[in-house]
């Protein structure tokens, strides 16, 4: 038998908690699934935990139709431009996932290409995963509109 059970987005941790408790107290093949994908709420929530220069990663994301062209990325903001977005982005889905904001198997969004063949160990650039370019543009405009600090009433 499979069970269905909706809850807002995000989930508060307790009903997590709760539902992972019975799963155990139960036994047997019973697992938890959590709903995996970006939704703007979602995306905005991830921005506000980054930096300034993960911002502009994803703004040069969204200028580029859901791609960093690495070279002109580095040309633009300074040759180790590239290296701290991905692990900020990484790290700010490990504490949304703790938080509950989403799930710890949520995909990141954004996607390293083969290394760049001027630079030995760069990345060519970075694309925004399938479906994400909307999600994300819309998440950059209500960050704008509410700024970096206020919550967001999606």
């Amino acid at each position: 038998m499979e069970i269905t059970i909706k809850v807002p987005d995000p989930a508060p941790p307790e009903i997590i908690t709760a539902l992972a408790d019975l799963m155990a107290r139960i036994g047997g093949d019973s697992t938890v699934i959590t709903d995996t994908e970006w939704t703007v709420d979602r995306a905005v929530k991830l921005l506000r935990d980054t930096n300034a220069r993960t911002v502009v990663f994803v703004e040069a994301a969204i200028e580029g139709k859901g791609w960093v062209d690495g070279p002109a990325f580095r040309a633009k903001w300074g040759e180790t431009a590239l290296r701290g977005p991905s692990q900020t982005i990484t790290k700010a889905i490990r504490r949304g996932a703790e938080r509950g904001d989403w799930s710890p198997e949520i995909t990141p969004p954004f996607k390293p290409t083969t290394p760049d063949k001027q630079g030995w160990s760069k990345t060519g650039g970075y694309y925004l995963a399938d479906g994400l370019l909307p999600v994300f543009t819309e998440a950059m405009r209500v960050l704008r509109e509410q700024g970096p600090g206020k919550e967001n009433n999606t």
